[in-house]
């Protein structure tokens, strides 16, 4: 079935940009070190338990029972393991990089369709290091002033620990909300599969 909403020019060029980055050998590696951590089940084992225990305490916070201090210490325990084993790391850096990759391709689309014709570098460059400071999620369109008390009232709801590093969470923010702690890229792991993220970090 074709897609109505591209014409076939547009098609022809999406197809184009796909296969190139499909071709590509930063993507290719990426996609290795992702196999590799999907084909380990020590690493997979490792990111399970992290990923179930931050459940257990985001449920917990959730019903009203912040987290204890002993068992945000065996979540950093269990978030530390997962850091230190090499095949988890490439797995998060892996992951990461594909993320960081489709984030710029859509600064470029969205730019374009904003202005009518296609950004220079330095207007996507500007566009990310707006979007990398602002920590009140995808609303902000990469610009704090426009959710600024949206930001200030998330901060004083969901505190988070700052705790917590690559791809997890300490369990003390609401449903698909992100601290706004990690990095370009990182979620906050309290949202769905394929990486559907609230946090404006995508």
């Amino acid at each position: 079935m074709s897609n109505t909403s591209l014409t076939p020019e547009l098609v022809k060029l999406t197809t184009e940009l796909a296969t190139a980055f499909a071709q590509s050998q930063k993507v290719i590696s990426a996609k290795a070190r992702i196999g590799l951590f999907y084909q380990n089940p020590e690493a997979t084992d490792l990111f399970r338990k992290v990923n179930e225990y931050g459940e257990k305490l985001r449920n917990k916070h959730m019903e009203g029972m912040p987290p204890s201090e002993e068992e945000i210490s065996t979540f950093d325990s269990l978030r530390q393991d997962v850091v230190d084993n090499p095949v988890c790391k490439g797995f998060l850096e892996a992951r990461q990089e594909l993320d960081n990759m489709l984030s710029v391709v859509n600064q470029y689309l969205c730019i374009a369709i904003e202005k009518g014709s296609a950004p220079t570098d330095e207007e996507v460059a500007e566009a990310m290091t707006q979007q990398m400071s602002c920590s009140c999620g995808g609303g902000c369109s990469g610009n704090c002033d426009d959710c600024e008390s949206d930001c200030k009232k998330h901060d004083e709801e969901h505190e988070c620990c700052g705790k917590h590093g690559e791809g997890e969470c300490c369990g003390k923010h609401g449903e698909g909300e992100c601290c706004g702690k990690h990095g370009e890229g990182e979620c906050c792991g309290k949202h769905g599969e394929g990486h559907e993220c609230k946090c404006g970090k995508h």
